[in-house]
């Protein structure tokens, strides 16, 4: 400033500005008074001059706290703000005074302008006080660092005073006046470190029930401190952290706050995006051109690109752009201190090889470094001053760090919001090409990938401006030889870009196919009963390792490409300096010579260039993996939705409820349309059936009323709310009563009705805490009638205008459905009065629809009320027809429920109308049923069940513990350290050797890195004697090469030990991932049974991704920090060794801190981690019920508990990044105290002969980066346990309980290939419970089945039907007793051994994604003509001839593409292609119509005539010509007999479920 503007400097203080010989050159630095009353007094008043317009704005722009109270803290602020103010001012007016005095020189404007400043910034101060008082404001970083600039900025005048007697005698006033001024501004400062109390608002009350953050509610100096985080830090210290444990989230991050931000940002493009979309197709249709929905799909992502793609960067950027800015003036403010320490470097190697200088500078240099102080200055009261700087340095980087995290976890918050909330819109065609597996992966890899970047996010132009600032001293250094090491550096860069690109697509690669395998593993999982029925665990488990194994090929691939960028980074900074150090002392031998100056202050800026240059690998890796997470979450989020304008919203006044005119309607618009020409009006209040065949569009029409459709033409009115009941019910993971009430308040009266109405009041019975019980995932723990049931009490307890029921009855008993249509579905029951839509196959409920539609090939053949279609003779009329002469055959009657006693039985019902009609009908089938002796009896209809326990309709008080309700275990969290079995599993993975082999490569590189530093410092020691003359002992080639060989030896080892480390660990996943496989795939149902399918996901997708990606690169981190730290010890301790001294204590200091941080952290990841499974859960959940949740109006419900899942597990998630930020403001004064004492042993013992210029240097580079080191090293040993806990979760799923061997080990075990050769099967008091403590489901079964014997097996809801053939195929194993089958006892044997043997036909048809031959026969055991044939048979084969691929057809997951009714007779294909001795069917005809249904008893007939079939009955007509009836009661045999005895017996159970049936003998 003097060289700028001496004179008037000069003028404005009437002195010299600053006298640098007078202030440094004596025993005591000082400086003059212009100096204090300049600069030190205008740095504080233009820091409150420039912030504190932000802080105000900050007080009007956030939401309004209530007042603050006047506490004594805050009154004793105000009032020694208020004194300051005045001592200012008395100061100020005596100057005056005094200048007016006939007898005094003239006064200087600065005593004028210094003390009105003062007035001014502390009258501001106070003002701003009062401000942050009215808007609720308890602390203010402001005010502190104001304070805290006074306090510093006001020592050197306070010294001053003290030092010259003189001047205080001379001017008594003003050196009392300051002696009252900076002991206030000390006492100020202390009082703004305290945080002033809120005054408690409604929302406070309820944070502090939830136990509210203790964050926002401390101090500024706590907060950036992270001092509030020690009690959490001693608690998990003390014991492992609970739940209750932890803070309630904070306003400003719980999603409530920030996703409406996101979607005020994001929505409108989104909007505008969908509308541009939708505007192009308009145009090309317009035009008169090939329309977008008569193109490919590849045409249309075609099309698809070529419109706008909005970014999904800018809307984020806009929602966060406050963390945003921040984190880029943080990460600018530090990256520009972090070269202030090589200049002091510099200094300390001057003083090192400069014996006259006083010791006190070297002290104060060294205390600067410790410091790293932002004035380049010496001096021990300097030093203290800039003491405070290195703090406000720590602070900088550590709020940065944290105001990224923050962001990471906003981002995925919104994010995860976005996912949930597009997964329930997506329109039909992008949802068929989006498995659930997939769009769950988005949700669990994508936007943690987005979450991830936020730690790298600002290297993008941090790290040039690093490497750009580096280059600039350097070149203040070296001069131009630093372009050699530029050059190098330019060398660098295609290389890199090659090597990115490849990288790039191997990234896309991987995550195609692990989308794949966790896709094909939410088909394995969700049919896991299937394959262990059809023994296909072998098949299956085949198909995932397959994909597994192209997966790791592809991570080798990336491992050895991620080794070549290791080697160019690591390689670069020491090449870089080979290059400048070789072209600076080649260039001029004579002149530039390398001293330790030169040397260490270059290498200190080359380690500072290696941290951006290291980062720029894996700045270029998260760049390349986001960038496809971004493409993919685009493609997403930016995919068409569902027409929300498809379906008109009309008044309830209207007569017709629902109105579909001129519709023509496909699943997706560029398919062959489902239904066509549909002309339907639904009145208001009426029941209306829609029957037709399997496929024609029963369900489809039912999609299309709900908007499920692409609506291609014509027009759909819904008038009123809409219920719907789907034809595979959807439970939740909820408790039996949550499902019913579906989020509606609980109403006591109206639920007893629904349940009594569903028959579900003996259902509570049963379960162990009735409808508390909580029901497992997909209803697991519910049987097919009961999941029916549950789901059609929801849409009844709605009480909504329209309900839509697909098919509902043909999941439960006769006698239930019946009970059911006339109590609920009926014109007297529940719903009476409300308009119903039911798609029926159930022929006897017909006569009681208000109208009926019939279907046929996707068009409504004909409609009207049940009498005008008999009347008719048309297509409903031949389809009864045929109906009555399949009954007839079996020499069974059916009849329909009966509103008035004594009504006839159907079939003569039947016949009546067709007689009155149509008499030629009635000719006919007289004709056709005189060859059939019949006899019908008419008798009176009635739904009363018997006296006795188990009765459908009695009520029964509950006697179950409640305790036993939860069958969904809470998922397990460890506690404490890791097991060391858990590493030990991990590193025998690995093996071994290759374990010691890529450690001791590790430790080889560092030490040869030592040794190239060492040779450096005798080099630049070496070198000194040129400037005085002498020689050097070492030519400088040599010293060259030597160096360069050192260094390139160095970077060889790390990318050889890279290499080997990660195939060690690419193996080991390999092994631990199929050992969790294999483990699955054998273990029991009950496993299945209370675990949730997102936990066993989260398993095989997170956690191996985890042992893939994450935990190799942690320990490779571990290993370089580890390493890092030890050499750095030893190069100190070789430079001084007196530093060997402190590092006990250090060490002790060191392991206190990070005993508390990792039981506390490691706790923490644990409990986030197990936090996380329940959001993939819900998220899983809803994706597969989406139909059902837009059909009730639930979307938005949905959105908020997925919102509510993500907070809670953010709340274990955000105490873990406050613990690294806690854990790292304590490390830098650790490491700081190791750069102080290894300076401070320099200065202390530089006489000391030993110590040089060089090895000071160097030990001094080294110590600068070992906070970092340090900080890192517990973070990579607390992420090393923690991403263990990978290993820890996969190896407790691959030890779980398995069922029993798949093959006997013994020989005599082993059946026969031939076996079974006969089919008889014979039940020895058998006895079945599903778990321990749970009570017997089989109570004693003794039954004997002959060979080729058809039985069939009846029973109400719950007495054990299913459970029987579970024992059969030992899903479960025995309680007591045992099955034999021709004479083998079956438990004796392996399962495959065994169920290769039997056939299933089961109650939920199981399709998986893949060809319909891979269905069909997975093994590929059958010739194809065999599998066209069993399709022949199933009568499927002209359906498939009809698809281009045949047998190559697609299915997609779940088998979506094909109805409820044609995934059945899939599943007949497979049981006609196994063609065992046994066949079991499980009610394998519940969703198909009645000539479907006749179709499969023909064939089962036919093609398994000299087979043993036991069938599970829900339609008795289907089992009336079987040879024996095996009816069960609560578990045991009731009755076994040959039907025609049973139905004798007036008496017996069968008998009374026949009539209730309408079944008459």
């Amino acid at each position: 400033m003097t060289s700028l503007h001496p004179k008037f400097i000069e003028s404005f203080c009437g002195q010299v500005f600053l006298d640098w010989n007078e202030t440094f050159d004596r025993d005591v630095p000082d400086v003059n008074q212009c100096f204090q009353h300049t600069t030190l007094v205008w740095i504080p008043c233009l820091f409150l001059l420039i912030f504190s317009p932000f802080l105000i704005y900050s007080f009007f722009s956030s939401k309004r706290r209530p007042r603050l109270q006047w506490s004594r803290l805050i009154v004793w602020k105000a009032l020694v703000s208020a004194v300051l103010a005045a001592d200012a001012l008395v100061l100020l007016f005596s100057t005056i005074a005094q200048s007016h005095a006939a007898d005094s020189d003239k006064t200087a404007a600065v005593w004028f302008v210094y003390p009105a400043l003062l007035a001014i910034s502390t009258g501001a101060a106070t003002a701003l006080l009062i401000i942050c008082r009215m808007r609720g404001v308890i602390t203010s970083g402001v005010l502190f660092i104001f304070w805290l600039l006074l306090t510093v900025c006001g020592l050197p005048e306070f010294s001053w005073w003290f030092r010259n007697e003189t001047e205080r005698n001379n001017d008594v006033l003003r050196f009392v006046l300051y002696m009252i001024w900076y002991p206030l501004v000390v006492i100020q400062l202390v009082l703004s470190a305290i945080a002033d109390t809120p005054q408690e608002s409604a929302g406070d009350i309820k944070e502090q029930k939830e136990k509210a953050c203790p964050e926002l509610q401390s101090s500024f100096l706590n907060q950036i401190s992270f001092h509030w985080f020690n009690d959490m830090a001693i608690l998990g210290n003390r014991r492992p952290l609970e739940t209750s444990d932890l803070w309630a989230l904070n306003n400003r991050d719980a999603s409530k706050t920030v996703v409406p931000r996101f979607e005020s940002h994001w929505l409108p493009k989104l909007k505008k995006f969908l509308k541009s979309q939708q505007d192009n197709t308009t145009t090309v249709e317009a035009d008169g051109k090939e329309s977008v929905s008569n193109k490919s799909p590849a045409a249309t992502d075609e099309m698809k690109h070529e419109l706008p793609n909005p970014s999904l960067y800018w809307p984020l950027f806009k929602t966060f752009k406050g963390h945003i800015i921040s984190g880029f003036l943080f990460k600018f403010s530090y990256d520009c201190l972090q070269f202030v320490s090589p200049q002091l470097l510099s200094l300390l190697i001057s003083f090192i090889e400069d014996p006259a200088r006083p010791l006190w500078q070297g002290i104060g240099i060294a205390l600067l470094m410790s410091a790293t102080a932002l004035l380049q200055t010496t001096g021990i009261g300097i030093a203290l001053l800039m003491s405070a700087t290195a703090l406000l340095q720590t602070t900088i980087l550590h709020q940065y760090f944290h105001a990224m995290f923050r962001l990471g976890m906003n981002l995925r918050s919104v994010l995860t919001a976005a996912v949930f909330t597009k997964a329930l819109r997506l329109s039909n065609s992008v949802r068929k090409n989006r498995t659930t597996g997939e769009i769950v992966n988005l949700m669990s890899v994508d936007v943690q990938r987005f979450q991830d970047m936020t730690n790298f996010m600002m290297l993008f132009w941090s790290a040039p401006f690093q490497v750009i600032l580096s280059i600039y001293f350097l070149w203040g250094n070296l001069g131009p030889s630093v372009l050699a090491g530029i050059a190098v550096l330019l060398a660098f860069i295609p290389i890199n870009s090659f090597i990115s690109i490849r990288m790039r697509r191997m990234q896309v690669e991987q995550m195609k196919l692990k989308d794949a395998r966790l896709n094909m593993m939410s088909e394995v999982l969700n049919g896991i009963k299937v394959l262990k029925l059809y023994a296909w665990e072998p098949s299956m488990e085949k198909m995932v390792l397959d994909i597994r194994r192209k997966e790791v090929k592809n991570l080798k691939k990336l491992a050895i490409l991620d080794a070549c960028n290791t080697l160019t980074w690591a390689s670069a900074p020491f090449l870089v300096a080979v290059a400048s150090f070789g072209a600076f002392v080649l260039s001029d031998p004579e002149n530039h010579i390398l001293t330790p100056s030169i040397m260490f202050v270059s290498l200190s800026l080359f380690n500072i260039l290696r941290f951006p240059l290291a980062m720029i690998a894996s700045i270029v890796s998260q760049a390349v993996q986001l960038s496809v997470s971004n493409k993919r979450l685009k493609s997403f989020l930016y995919s068409q939705e569902m027409d929300q304008n498809a379906i008109e919203r009309g008044s309830t006044d209207s007569p017709d409820a629902v109105v579909v005119q001129h519709g023509t309607f496909a699943w997706e618009k560029n398919a062959t349309p489902t239904l066509c020409r549909i002309n339907l009006a639904v009145p208001r209040g009426k029941l209306i059936g829609i029957v037709g065949k399997v496929g024609c569009g029963k369900s489809s029409i039912l999609s299309a009323m709900l908007g499920e459709m692409d609506k291609i033409e014509g027009k759909v009115s819904i008038r009123g709310s809409v219920a719907y009941s789907a034809q595979q019910a959807w439970i939740q993971n909820l408790t039996l009563k949550q499902n019913v009430l579906f989020g509606l308040p609980y109403d006591q009266a109206w639920y007893n009705k629904v349940v009594d109405a569903c028959a579900l009041r003996p259902d509570f019975d049963t379960l162990p805490a009735g409808d508390e019980t909580e029901i497992g995932e997909k209803g697991i723990n519910l049987s097919g009638g009961q999941k029916q049931r549950v789901s059609l009490a929801r849409a009844v307890y709605q009480q909504r205008d329209i309900i839509l029921l697909d098919d509902p009855l043909s999941a439960v008993d006769a006698h239930v459905g019946k009970h059911l249509f006339h109590h609920v579905i009926g014109n007297d029951g529940l719903l009476a009065g409300r308009t119903r839509v039911l798609v029926t196959h159930g022929m006897h409920y017909l006569p009681h629809f208000d109208h009926i539609v019939v279907l046929k090939d996707g068009a409504i053949s004909e409609s009207g009320t049940y009498k005008e279609l008999i009347s008719n003779a048309g297509a409903f009329a031949e389809f009864l027809e045929e109906h009555v002469m399949e009954q007839v055959k079996k020499r069974t009657e059916s009849c329909s429920e009966q509103v008035e006693e004594d009504a006839g039985g159907e079939v003569d019902q039947l016949m009546s109308e067709l007689a009155k009609h149509n008499p030629n009908y009635r000719a006919k089938l007289e004709t056709q049923l005189s060859r059939i002796s019949v006899q019908s009896n008419h008798s009176e209809v009635k739904i009363e069940m018997r006296e006795k326990s188990g009765s459908i309709l009695k009520r029964k008080p509950s006697t179950k513990i409640v305790k036993e309700s939860k069958l969904i275990q809470k998922e397990k969290t460890e506690t404490g350290k890791v097991n060391r079995k858990v590493y030990g599993l991990y590193l025998k993975a690995i093996g071994y050797a290759m374990t010691l082999g890529f450690i001791f490569i590790y430790i080889l590189s560092s030490v040869l890195g030592v040794l190239s530093n060492l040779w450096l410092a005798n080099w630049s020691d070496d070198s000194t004697k040129q400037l005085h003359n002498e020689s050097m002992s070492v030519s400088t080639p040599v010293r060259l090469s030597v160096y360069t060989v050192l260094g390139t030896g160095q970077a060889g080892f790390v990318c050889f030990a890279s290499i080997v480390m990660t195939y060690g660990m690419v193996r080991a996943s390999k092994l631990l991932h199929e050992g969790l496989l294999h483990n699955l795939m054998r273990s029991s149902m009950s496993f299945f049974d209370i675990t949730p399918l997102g936990r066993i996901l989260n398993r095989v997708g997170k956690d191996v991704d985890v042992l893939d990606t994450t935990l190799p690169s942690t320990i490779r981190s571990f290993l370089t920090t580890i390493t890092s730290v030890f050499m750095t010890l030893i190069v100190i301790i070789i430079a001084t060794p007196i530093f060997a001294v402190v590092i006990l204590p250090l060490a002790f200091i060191y392991i206190i801190i990070l005993r508390f941080y990792v039981s506390t952290s490691r706790q923490l990841k644990r409990m986030e981690s197990v936090t996380r499974s329940p959001i993939y859960s819900h998220f899983h959940e809803a994706v597969q019920g989406a139909i059902s949740i837009r059909a009730y109006g639930a979307s938005e419900s949905f959105m908020r508990e997925s919102e509510h899942r993500v907070d809670t597990n953010l709340i274990n998630y955000y105490p873990s990044i406050c613990a690294n930020r806690w854990l790292a403001v304590r490390l830098e004064i650790v490491g700081n105290a190791i750069v102080l004492f290894a300076a401070l042993s320099a200065v202390l013992f530089r006489d000391n002969g030993s110590v040089t210029a060089g090895l000071v240097g160097l030990s001094v580079s080294y110590a600068l980066g070992i906070t970092q080191t340090l900080n890192w090293a517990v973070r990579m040993a607390s992420d090393l346990e923690t991403n263990i806990v990978a290993v820890e979760r996969i190896k407790e799923y691959s030890e779980t309980p398995t069922e029993a061997a798949l093959e006997a080990e013994n020989e005599e075990n082993r059946p026969p290939s031939d076996w079974p050769s006969h089919g008889e099967i014979e039940f020895d008091n058998y006895q079945l419970r599903y778990r321990a403590g749970l009570d017997p489901v089989l109570k004693g079964i003794s039954v004997n089945v002959k060979a080729q014997e058809k039985v069939g097996i009846v029973g109400r809801t719950g007495a054990g039907k299913s459970s029987l053939t579970l024992a059969l195929f030992r899903i479960i194993e025995a309680d007591g007793g045992r099955i034999l089958i021709d004479g083998r006892d079956i438990s004796k044997m392996g399962l495959h051994d065994l169920r290769r043997q039997l056939t299933i036909v089961p109650q939920d048809p199981v399709l998986f994604s893949g060809s319909l031959r891979i269905n069909l026969d997975p093994f590929q055991h059958h010739a194809d003509d065999a599998v066209w044939s069993a399709l022949e048979h199933a009568h499927l084969k002209s359906f498939v001839s009809a698809f281009p691929d045949g047998l190559s057809h697609e299915i997609t997951e779940g088998g979506e593409n094909l109805s409820v009714g044609q995934r059945q007779l899939v599943c007949l294909a497979r049981a006609l292609l196994r063609k065992t001795k046994v066949l079991v069917l499980d009610e394998a005809a519940a969703a198909v119509d009645m000539e479907t249904d006749a179709l499969i008893q023909s064939t089962i007939r036919d093609k398994f005539s000299d087979c043993t079939v036991l069938t599970i009955a829900h339609r008795l007509n289907t089992v009336m010509d079987y040879d024996r009836i095996l009816v069960l009661d609560q578990g045991r045999v009731a009755e076994f007999d040959t039907p025609q005895r049973l139905m004798a017996d007036k008496t017996s159970l069968f008998s009374e479920m026949a009539a209730n049936a309408g079944i008459h003998s």
